[in-house]
């Protein structure tokens, strides 16, 4: 694995090591104008497979991938009205465009939709490289699943596991990079925008229009737990109608699924708290007050759309006021709190910051 430092006149030999480690096969880690990402020849299926064992876990998400312009992505996707609106308007910068794929890639950058993501990054150094390449490479970030978004290289070295440097080439350090959120995601598949990662958005904005009710720095999975214990004792002592929504939004490997626990644990759920990605809902039963009752624990990582959303089961939960937990809440939280409202519940907005390896910062927010 080499490591090449950007100084401002070295781009050529930046763009000359990567081209021929991409033509080999291998992977390279660059800088974009959101955060590191990682490349690997987007066409070359062994390289792809690679990465989605360097990445683990992310169940059928797709890689998006690099382009140079929108006549390159032309080549390998179908560019209705809506999608030519958008590369003239917001490309290049952080956005990523889904359009029904021509074929000529990887399975895993196409999705088992038949889609692709495409970006124009808005940084010299990725353009560069898959203009030199001739072909697009992948645009996923560089962090391994479940640990932080990198924007520096050392944070990237400090917590990516030492076999996965393994499937590293080359790294491009270009110093700490702003921390920009990822790209909005935009489906134009069906001549209509569908905004798939907007909600991030609208959850930050819903945050700051709520009250800040505590936040705390937890070290080990335990203290997470015990802190969703407690936000749980407090809040199902004040409240008094309807549903009440923990809606939680952070990075994989920031503590939800074990702030969940937490939950089950105050109500003295009868079986273990797991993730539900793969059901999308589970189902947790306890007793209050001699009443038999439910917890709800819904993932959003696996929907695809705000139709989907809308059609998840969720509304079940809500008609009976049970407690719902949902992880990726900003995903779609203008969704949520429409339907949360129509069902005169309460949402309490828990936001998780990943630290460091073994650091996390809970903040939870509730209406004012």
């Amino acid at each position: 694995m080499e490591i090449i430092k950007v100084t401002g006149g070295n781009l050529e030999e930046i763009v000359i090591k990567s081209v021929k480690v991409l033509k080999a096969g291998g992977s390279v880690i660059y800088p974009t104008e959101t955060c590191y990402g990682i490349a690997v020849d987007a066409t070359n299926q062994k390289a792809v497979d690679m990465l989605y064992e360097y990445k683990g876990f992310r169940g059928q998400k797709p890689f998006s991938m690099a382009v140079t312009d929108k006549e390159m992505a032309s080549r390998y996707v179908d560019i209705n009205e809506m999608a030519d609106n958008l590369y003239k308007n917001y490309l290049p910068g952080p956005v990523t465009v889904v359009s029904t794929s021509k074929g000529g890639v990887a399975k895993g950058v196409e999705s088992e939709f038949g889609t692709i993501g495409i970006r124009i990054p808005d940084h010299s150094i990725p353009i560069e490289i898959v203009k030199a390449f001739g072909k697009p490479i992948t645009a996923t970030s560089a962090n391994v699943s479940y640990k932080p978004v990198p924007y520096s290289i050392e944070q990237y070295l400090k917590l990516t596991p030492k076999k996965s440097f393994e499937s590293v080439d080359l790294i491009i350090d270009a110093g700490e990079l702003p921390k920009n959120i990822p790209s909005t995601v935009l489906d134009t598949t069906m001549n209509s925008l569908q905004v798939l990662r907007e909600g991030k958005i609208e959850f930050e904005q819903a945050i700051k229009k709520s009250k800040l009710y505590s936040t705390l720095i937890t070290k080990t999975p335990d203290e997470t737990i015990a802190f969703g214990e407690e936000i749980t004792r407090v809040f199902t002592e004040r409240h008094t109608n309807g549903p009440l929504v923990f809606a939680l939004s952070g990075e994989l490997g920031a503590g939800k699924t074990q702030f969940t626990k937490g939950v089950g644990n105050y109500l003295k759920v009868e079986d273990v708290v797991n993730s539900p990605t793969y059901t999308i809902i589970n189902e947790y039963k306890y007793t209050d007050n001699g009443k038999d009752r439910t917890l709800a624990h819904m993932d959003t990582w696996r929907i695809q759309d705000s139709n989907e959303f809308e059609r998840s089961g969720l509304q079940e939960y809500l008609e009976k006021s049970d407690i719902v937990v949902i992880e990726w809440a900003d995903k779609y939280y203008n969704e949520l709190e429409k339907i949360v409202k129509e069902y005169g519940g309460q949402i309490v907005k828990v936001n998780f910051k990943y630290l460091s390896f073994e650091e996390r910062e809970i903040s939870v927010y509730e209406t004012n």
